[in-house]
């Protein structure tokens, strides 16, 4: 089947759902004004996750005498760490160019704009004007750092996380407004490099999305790198001290100064100036509203990704990317957010999927929990990495796995197997009768199942 699908935005949906198109025989065009990738490979996830990675490896080989080996590092070179992480969001930009090329699908640099269910009107990074036309589009523009009116953002002092990202020097002190995931993750990083951390977060907990254990756990552990966490705070404003090119931050508490002040406190999702209301689209500030099938309420006219107001995560715009191409292309497809994964990438690891022991007895659920510590786990002493634990949630009635909620090393590479759990309605005797590897991590995730009837071999 030969159909034209036109895709505004080169991001983690877009690209996707490009590269799955051209799988499917679909002739397609992209529409980007920057880097294919968008923001979780150029300017979020992958940078970010790069630079944690080096604070990770910095901070264990100063604790390597424990295995018998002796070796002096007690500096490190900031830039290149930057350097690196350039590096490797170069490479993964070619990489899906050159999918780009052997898939034929062709890339426009520029800015689109609905005109109307068939055709994009786009300026050009040359400055032309052009217009596309086909038999579908999906809008696919993601978000952006969202800055608050009130504050007087710089771009140089007063930053987000893209002009966090790019910073050549580690800042000496850094207040971060905001603790939920990225803002988590960029305390660890500079508490984990040595700098003066303040976290600011006007909840009552850190990370509020995810269990109220592992936010404990996790504020707990940026405690100990030596970061401020300050909940329960509300910033009032920001003021730049000159000549000291420092940040005073007011809090309802306190005062703060430091080098930067970073705004971690959420995004805004892009849908200005693209034409949604030449179209007549149905979206408001939470996002564009689609179907399951990621069809808007336009005929032809899809939506993913960020801009659909459900989840920020790059893994689920995928998804969606792929669901509303196989719509496209008649192929009957429906999206699932029963099983969604999230983490974050602080030391140690977070990692959840389906839902948290308050969600289910909400939902009138009668529950047991289990939980199981690294510990008890022989490859966690292995490696000398024995916080943290695996917890559960089960129905009590059906034995049915519900959630399962991780605070530990390398959790997020145990996520996998507790999604596919949920995924596919997995009881407790299914677990019971997998057999897990020894000596591995995972087998924390077993006995943590296993806990919930008393029935963990370690625990």
């Amino acid at each position: 089947m030969s159909k034209k699908i036109v895709i505004i935005g080169g991001g983690p949906g877009g690209y996707v759902a490009a590269i799955r198109a051209a799988q499917l025989g679909a002739e397609v065009t992209v529409v980007e004004k920057g880097k294919l990738g968008g923001t979780c490979l150029n300017r979020g996830c992958v940078p970010t996750k790069t630079l944690l990675h080096a604070a990770r490896i910095y901070k264990t080989v100063q604790n390597t005498r424990q295995f018998g080996i002796y070796c002096t590092i007690d500096s490190f070179r900031y830039d290149k760490m930057v350097e690196k992480k350039n590096e490797v969001v170069r490479n993964n930009v070619i990489g899906i160019e050159t999918i780009f090329k052997n898939r034929h699908i062709k890339l426009l640099s520029g800015i689109a704009r609905l005109s109307d269910p068939t055709t994009l009107t786009i300026e050009t990074a040359e400055g032309k004007r052009v217009k596309e036309s086909a038999d579908a589009l999906i809008i696919a523009t993601g978000s952006e750092p969202l800055i608050p009116k009130s504050i007087k953002f710089d771009g140089d002092r007063v930053i987000t996380t893209t002009e966090a990202l790019d910073l050549d020097d580690l800042p000496s002190s850094i207040v971060i407004v905001g603790g939920s995931v990225s803002g988590c993750e960029f305390a660890c990083l500079f508490g984990q490099l040595g700098s003066r951390v303040y976290l600011i977060e006007m909840l009552d907990r850190i990370v509020p999305t995810e269990d109220k254990e592992l936010s404990r756990r996790l504020a707990g552990r940026l405690k100990r790198l030596g970061v401020n966490v300050m909940i329960k705070t509300r910033v009032k404003s920001l003021e730049r001290q000159y000549p000291m090119n420092s940040v005073t931050v007011f809090t309802d508490k306190d005062q703060v100064n430091a080098d930067y002040c970073l705004l971690a406190m959420g995004r805004k999702l892009n849908t200005k100036n693209i034409g949604l209301e030449t179209l007549g689209i149905d979206f408001s500030s939470k996002g564009i509203k689609t179907d399951k099938r990621m069809e808007t309420n336009v005929s032809s006219v899809y939506a993913v990704g960020d801009v659909t107001g459900k989840y920020q995560l790059a893994h689920v715009a995928s998804q969606q990317g792929i669901i509303a191409v196989e719509n496209i292309m008649e192929i009957d497809a429906t999206m699932d957010y029963d099983a969604i994964p999230s983490f974050i990438y602080t030391d140690p690891e977070i990692a959840s999927v389906g839902l948290k022991p308050e969600e289910a007895v909400e939902k009138g659920m009668d529950i047991i929990e289990g939980k199981a510590t690294f510990k008890g786990n022989a490859m966690a002493h292995a490696i000398e990495q024995t916080s943290g634990f695996v917890k559960t949630v089960i129905d009590k009635k059906t034995l049915k796995i519900l959630g399962l909620h991780m605070f530990g090393p390398h959790v997020t590479e145990l996520l996998p197997g507790a999604v596919a759990m949920i995924k596919m309605g997995m009881t407790l005797a299914d677990v019971k009768n997998v057999i897990y590897p020894h000596p591995t991590l995972s087998e924390t995730v077993k006995e943590s199942v296993l806990a919930a009837v008393g029935e963990a071999i370690h625990a």
